[in-house]
C-alpha cells in the first residue's frame, strides 16, 4: 500500500522560490543528508513502550498572550509567531526522562492536504487525517536554531492531528478563530491579526494532552535535522469545514495554489515510540 506523508518547519524555514525547497514532489526531490531519525514516520499504539515514557509538562500554556497574535502566509504555511504572555512569561514545555530540559515555545505552523487528499504529517494506526498543528519549541539551553539543529534534543514539538468535518464535535473556539483569519491571507507574505487574545490551552482546549506517543526524529522540512523529540497527541481536533477550506487558497509566490504541505513518510529503522499512561502523563500549568 503506497502511503503519503508529511512535514515541519522553523520560523525561518522555506521553498525553491525564497527558501530553497517547495511542496510539489512532498520531499522527495529535497537533497538532504537524512539518517536513520527522519521524520515524519507512520505511528501505532499497538507497537509502543509504556515504561519510561518521558513525561510533559506545559508551563505558562494556560496564560494569555500578548497582542497583536497574526497568522501569516509565507508561502509554505500558515505561521503564527508565539510571543510571550502578558505576565512577562514564554510558554514552555518541561520534559521529565534523560532530556531534563526546557523548550521555549517560538512558533505554531499548520500542514494541510487538497480537497483529493489528506494532509497530515504522522500516519496514526493505519490513518492519515486532514491536517496537522505544530507547535514548535527550542531547547533553552541553546542560544540559536541552527546551534539546536545539531543536537538531538534541540527542538520539542506537540502534534495536533486535525480533522476538517461538516458537523464538528471536538472544536476550539479559538482554532477555529485562526483559521477563519486564514481566508484573509491567501497571498505570499500577508499576514492577518486575530480578532481576540487567546493561551495556547485556547488553541488546543479539545485536546487530550494526557494521551500522547513521543519519539526521536527530525525536521520534516531541509535541512531535516534529526533533532527533534516528537509529542503527537491521541485526540484528534476538528476544524468546521467552512474554515479548514480557507487554507486550499493560499497561494505561493508563482500564484500557484499551497496544497499537499507535507513530507513523505519515512523509515521507522526500529525506533522506540512511547506511549503515555494517560493521567499520569501530562500536567499544565
Amino acid at each position: 500500500m503506497f502511503l503519503v506523508g508529511r512535514s515541519f518547519a522553523l520560523a525561518r524555514f522555506g521553498t525553491r522560490s525564497h527558501f530553497g525547497f517547495n511542496y510539489d514532489k512532498q520531499g522527495r526531490d529535497w537533497t538532504v543528508e537524512g539518517g536513520q531519525r527522519q521524520s515524519p514516520i507512520a505511528l501505532w499504539s499497538c507497537n509502543t513502550i509504556s515504561c519510561n515514557v518521558p513525561k510533559l509538562e506545559l508551563v505558562n500554556y494556560n496564560k494569555r498572550l500578548c497582542d497583536p497574535l497574526s497568522v501569516i502566509n509565507n508561502g509554505l504555511t500558515v505561521l503564527m509567531r508565539i510571543p510571550n504572555t502578558v505576565e512577562g512569561k514564554q510558554p514552555s514545555l518541561c520534559i521529565s526522562s534523560q532530556f531534563g530540559h526546557i523548550f521555549e515555545a517560538q512558533q505554531l505552523h499548520f500542514h494541510w492536504g487538497s480537497e483529493l487528499f489528506k494532509g497530515s504529517e504522522h500516519n496514526l494506526d493505519g490513518h492519515f487525517y486532514d491536517g496537522e498543528l505544530h507547535i514548535v519549541h527550542k531547547n533553552a539551553s541553546f542560544n540559536t536554531n541552527q546551534e539546536a539543529a545539531l543536537n538531538c534534543n534541540g527542538f520539542a514539538v506537540l502534534a495536533v492531528l486535525l480533522r476538517n468535518l461538516e458537523n464538528p464535535k471536538n472544536q476550539s473556539p479559538a482554532m477555529n478563530e485562526v483559521c477563519k483569519q486564514v481566508s484573509k491571507i491567501s497571498e505570499l507574505n500577508d499576514s492577518q491579526a486575530l480578532g481576540k487574545s487567546i493561551s495556547l490551552d485556547d488553541l488546543i482546549v479539545g485536546v487530550d494532552t494526557q494521551k500522547y506517543l513521543t519519539y526521536q526524529g527530525s525536521l520534516t522540512t531541509p535541512p531535516c535535522a534529526e533533532a527533534v523529540i516528537w509529542f503527537v497527541f491521541q485526540t484528534p481536533l476538528d476544524v468546521p469545514k467552512e474554515h479548514w477550506q480557507n487554507f486550499w487558497q493560499l497561494r505561493d509566490y508563482r500564484g500557484k495554489r499551497v496544497l499537499n504541505t507535507y513530507r513523505v513518510l519515512q523509515k521507522e529503522h526500529e525506533r522506540p515510540v512511547y506511549r503515555s499512561k494517560g493521567s499520569e502523563g501530562c500536567i499544565s500549568k
